[in-house]
């Protein structure tokens, strides 16, 4: 609680481009977690899409 009530006051007394640059910061940050994702995860969806591609012609 203490804390958001200090990012707010210091929120609304910094520099407008200041802040928006923390913001676009963070925003940059956030697609790190998500690549390493997509990094990990490209061996399961390669082995799928396989899957699914062979057995598509199959079924007609």
């Amino acid at each position: 609680m203490v804390l958001y009530s200090l990012v707010a006051i210091i929120g609304a007394t910094v520099d407008l481009g200041l802040l928006w640059s923390i913001a676009e910061t963070f925003n940059g940050l956030m697609a790190i977690p998500n690549l390493i994702a997509v990094f990990l995860l490209s061996g399961v969806v390669v082995k799928l899409v396989k899957e699914y591609f062979a057995g598509e012609g199959k079924n007609a």
